[in-house]
């Protein structure tokens, strides 16, 4: 097959302290064959004198604020590649990311989502913990996502690339409910249109650093976990509507979702095991031995 153009569409809000890091890397990769569109969604910081100083080498995007939903929309709109990757400001690609993602496309040009794992780094860009998701979900799995509730193990924005055919088909996403975590929408929509291929190297950094909004819950203690309980059951909502607006019948279902399961138990005065247990023994996420060990950890914290 011959070489596809990819668009690369960085999403940024107030995030010139990272922005440059962000384009220079997709500057730097192995794979000439790019378009990087970069889209400022209403920034207050100096982010557009930083994506100014980069005209001749992007295509830049200036817009009022209207949150990560609109932001992916109009970098869409614009965008020509055959396959298309999202980055978010302050995060960063690494150097043979697309080359990676364009060989993945001609073994299997047919799939709507190409994904791989990422490494978490701080502010500072130290390494920090092991990469993710450990689990890969490969091939037609629409099934198992079914059977899990909606839910899958997925990585966030910047690991995630499309083919454009299927973002013709969902675009333009829901721009109001999806100001935040637009990456709920396409990526957990993928499974249930066709295949989906996982790539185990890592191929980009994912910067948590208190600000961003992940980064924000994960200090917090009990609103934190109200906080993504709600999340979870938003995007478990939400997909069932966008799925709905497909022609998508489903029969997925909140209480087989298993991250909202375990916020809402943590979240519990007295909470109950035994609703947790139909989740995690079903759960297609996870192997029957590490369902066994989470089930005995419930039992010995419970009593």
């Amino acid at each position: 097959m011959g070489k596809p153009l990819v668009s690369v569409i960085i999403n940024n809000y107030n995030y010139g302290h990272f922005l440059a890091e962000a384009i220079n890397s997709v500057l730097d990769q192995t794979y000439p064959r790019t378009e990087i569109i970069v889209v400022d969604d209403g920034s207050s910081d100096n982010s557009r004198e930083i994506i100014s100083s980069y005209l001749n080498n992007i295509i830049p995007v200036f817009k009022d604020n209207g949150g990560q939903g609109s932001a992916f929309n109009a970098g869409f709109e614009v965008s020509t590649g055959e396959i298309i990757c999202f980055l978010d400001a302050d995060d960063r690609f690494l150097p043979h990311k697309v080359e990676e993602i364009v060989r993945a496309w001609q073994r299997y040009p047919d799939a709507v989502l190409y994904y791989h794992r990422m490494q978490i780094i701080d502010a500072q860009g130290a390494i920090k913990g092991r990469p993710w998701p450990i689990y890969l979900w490969v091939g037609l799995i629409r099934d198992r996502v079914e059977r899990s509730g909606g839910w899958w193990p997925r990585p966030t924005t910047s690991a995630l690339c499309f083919s454009r055919p299927f973002l013709e088909r969902v675009f333009p996403m829901p721009e109001q409910s999806f100001r935040l975590c637009a990456d709920a929408y396409v990526g957990d929509l993928a499974p249930f249109c066709g295949t989906i291929v996982g790539l185990p190297k890592v191929l980009t950094h994912y910067r948590q650093h208190g600000q961003n909004y992940w980064g924000t819950i994960v200090t917090a203690k009990n609103s934190g976990m109200e906080n993504k309980a709600k999340q979870h059951f938003f995007e478990h909502q939400q997909l069932k509507k966008a799925l709905s607006n497909l022609g998508i019948k489903t029969s997925i279902t909140i209480d087989r979702h298993l991250p909202y399961l375990i916020t809402t138990h943590a979240l519990e005065n007295k909470p109950s095991v035994w609703k947790l247990v139909p989740a995690i023994l079903s759960c297609p996420a996870i192997g029957y031995a590490s369902r066994l060990y989470r089930l005995l950890n419930l039992f010995l914290r419970r009593f």
